[in-house]
């Protein structure tokens, strides 16, 4: 059997079994869905004009719903620091948002960065990490601590290394395996750590994009309140469902 087979079974009995586990916090993804999906059928549905920063926004909003449902599928399959590379690309959507929404006219410089070298590092310029997350932005500055925790994670670092090697030395030989999956028999405290944290850091960025798509948000910000609050509430309730476990494990890691 080849490598990518066995992957694929591994990957599909570590899902099945960490989403059993998971018990129904495994909704919490399906209600963070819905916010998005509500944020834009209210784009839709408030006859908003559809300016650049209220399109580019759009675009963004759909992107970050995308790394939501594949970072969360990514972690429960056991591969826990790789599911970083979706939630920090999420945060970082999230930014170019706001970026764009203070300065509308760069969203063309966004739209247009494939068109040539100079096109590229025009944008660059505009869409570094310091332009990003301004440090007045309360909500912007919460998030790139996750991003910069989740950086450590995703790029070639020893950080990165976490959870898949391990070393056996024996007399007259040392060997290094490198682990496919991240889960072990001994730690429930994992995929639902990684799953909560890419849950609670979506939740944050869906509190920005309400600053982003304001203007369309008071067509019915009523209805969007009620649903916000819901899933604010019943994340806290998952979090404290789980709060023993985490911490327990926490003491032993």
């Amino acid at each position: 059997m080849s490598d990518i087979e066995k992957l694929r079974i591994a990957d599909q009995n570590n899902f099945e079994v960490a989403w059993r586990s998971m018990g129904d916090s495994g909704t919490l993804v399906e209600d963070l869905v819905e916010l998005y999906a509500y944020l834009g059928d209210l784009v839709k549905r408030s006859g908003v004009v559809p300016s650049d920063e209220i399109v580019a926004g759009s675009m963004f909003l759909l992107a970050c719903r995308y790394q939501l449902v594949v970072g969360a599928i990514t972690a429960v399959r056991g591969h826990l620091n790789d599911s970083g590379y979706f939630t920090r690309k999420a945060i970082e959507l999230c930014a170019f948002a706001v970026r764009i929404k203070n300065d509308p006219t760069l969203a063309m410089k966004w739209l247009t960065a494939w068109k040539d070298g100079s096109s590229y590092k025009e944008f660059r310029k505009e869409f570094r990490s310091k332009k990003l997350f301004p440090m007045g932005h309360e909500l912007l500055r919460q998030l790139y601590d996750r991003y910069d925790f989740w950086s450590k994670m995703v790029h070639p670092s020893v950080f990165s290394f976490g959870g898949h090697v391990e070393a056996t030395r024996g007399q007259d030989v040392f060997e290094l395996e490198y682990s496919y999956s991240q889960l072990r028999d001994a730690d429930p405290s994992e995929p639902i750590r990684t799953f909560l944290s890419i849950v609670d850091t979506h939740f944050g960025i869906l509190r920005v994009f309400e600053e982003i798509l304001s203007d369309v948000i008071t067509f019915d910000k009523a209805g969007w309140e009620v649903r916000r609050n819901a899933v604010d509430a019943k994340l806290a309730v998952h979090k404290h469902k789980w709060r023993e476990v985490l911490l327990h494990m926490g003491d032993h890691k």
